[in-house]
């Protein structure tokens, strides 16, 4: 499964149109306008909600959980080491995944025990951030785009993201 996730450039609550590998919307993510708890919640195309982002406090790097509606959660977290790599571990019912990119060329492996999950590749020059997000294990495509959205909030922590301080 292919999709594309775009971020709204004229958007004050850090949204995101996510479109199927044919171009049609598949599902928006929204963040909510002064908000507190700094979250955001992506819905399907009937506006049903399937996921929850939410930025977790109190911890030494940056975390945000992600709520599916049935309860289940995944915690995505920067890693502390290597510094000169984007790294994150995701924490997940199913077990732990592996996330490793190089900042240089944009791109970046979702793995679980070495098996590949998912590919994503950031737009070089985009207007506002674009990622093309291929997913290997489709019952996981929600909270894998999701975990994009988290990876590129982190990546803008101390801007205008729901990371940044409140």
């Amino acid at each position: 499964m292919k999709f594309r996730i775009e971020q709204k450039i004229l958007s004050l609550t850090d949204s995101f149109d996510i479109d199927d590998e044919n171009g049609r919307l598949a599902f928006t993510v929204k963040g909510k306008f002064f908000s507190i708890s700094s979250s955001q919640t992506m819905y399907d195309l009937a506006k049903r909600e399937v996921l929850k982002i939410k930025r977790k406090y109190l911890t030494i790097l940056p975390a945000c959980r992600l709520v599916a509606p049935s309860g289940d959660e995944w915690l995505v977290r920067k890693k502390f080491w290597p510094f000169w790599r984007a790294a994150f571990s995701v924490q997940t019912p199913q077990g732990t995944l592996e996330i490793d990119g190089n900042l240089w060329q944009r791109e970046y492996r979702i793995t679980q025990n070495d098996q590949l999950l998912a590919r994503v590749s950031k737009a070089w020059f985009s207007w506002s951030d674009s990622y093309g997000v291929e997913i290997y294990r489709p019952e996981w495509a929600v909270p894998l785009l999701g975990t994009v959205i988290v990876i590129d909030r982190i990546q803008h922590a101390g801007t205008n993201s729901v990371l940044s301080d409140d």
